[in-house]
């Protein structure tokens, strides 16, 4: 007969087993566990296709060739979405003087029109207003990081950059591609620029238009086909 004292048999089949090094279960740990996956995921630098450079360019119309050249200051490189927040929400915007200019372009190309990646392109052209172009400039340097833009250019054309011009009224910003005798390239980028823009900054037709590098007047370089 048995101990009426003695503990009553262990049943195995209750106990659950708890794997080493980790601990029971406890209400709101599995939660807990799922938000910190997300933040650490969220902390974690998302890499951008391309290498880009953030440049100032300083303007004085009277500059000689080699003083126009120091003009030109890299700001910095990024290579994954959080620095590129990083510089754009930290730019002192509203200072640049004017007639300066910013320019973000794939690393390796320099924003003038001789660069060797640059002389035989163009740039789509967007006068937009003051008030309006902050936010402009952002939507389009969004398309170029995001590879909207290159997504639509035909094979052996590039996107190389965006740039924005201080002016007194409005500003300009500047979409280059590499290959200005590409139409179908050319005419894609506008196209996908004014339909992934938001309504409120869609610039009227007469303030758009496009230009080859090699069409300026003060183009030093050679127009040739471009290198693969």
């Amino acid at each position: 007969m048995a101990d009426p004292r003695a503990p009553a048999p262990l049943n195995t089949q209750d106990i659950t087993p708890v794997s080493a090094g980790t601990s029971p279960a406890t209400p709101g740990s599995e939660k807990r566990a799922e938000l910190r996956r997300t933040m650490l995921k969220k902390l974690r630098p998302y890499p951008l296709r391309h290498e880009w450079v953030f440049w100032h360019e300083r303007n004085n119309p009277d500059a000689t060739e080699e003083e126009w050249a120091d003009q030109l200051k890299e700001v910095t490189q990024i290579n994954t979405v959080q620095g590129f927040w990083q510089v754009f929400n930290n730019f002192p915007f509203v200072t640049l003087a004017l007639r300066d200019s910013l320019h973000l372009f794939k690393k390796n190309v320099k924003p003038i029109w001789e660069d060797p990646r640059n002389t035989n392109g163009g740039a789509w052209t967007f006068r937009v207003p003051k008030q309006q172009s902050q936010e402009f400039w952002k939507e389009a340097l969004m398309m170029a990081i995001g590879e909207i833009l290159q997504d639509v250019v035909e094979k052996g054309d590039d996107i190389c950059g965006v740039s924005i011009s201080i002016r007194f009224k409005s500003h300009l910003v500047s979409v280059w591609n590499r290959d200005g005798n590409n139409e179908t390239s050319v005419n894609a980028i506008q196209t996908t620029i004014l339909e992934n823009l938001p309504d409120a900054l869609k610039p009227q037709p007469q303030n758009i238009y496009y230009k080859k590098h090699s069409a300026h007047k003060s183009f030093k370089g050679e127009a040739t086909k471009p290198s693969t």
